[in-house]
């Protein structure tokens, strides 16, 4: 998941788009899995992560 959002051949997709691919139908919760997994927001992930130059 984390990968897909910053991955070059899925930067056209939203965030929605990713979610619902891995399965996820529910946006909150798919929001409170990530954070929990990974510290931020889906969102706040893509941010950092593409201004970081990594995937």
């Amino acid at each position: 998941m984390r990968t897909d959002s910053t991955d070059p051949d899925h930067m056209h997709r939203t965030i929605a788009m990713i979610m619902r691919r891995w399965g996820f139908r529910d946006p909150s919760y798919f929001a409170r899995r990530f954070r929990a997994a990974y510290g931020l927001s889906p969102r706040e992930w893509r941010r950092v992560a593409t201004a970081e130059g990594e995937p």
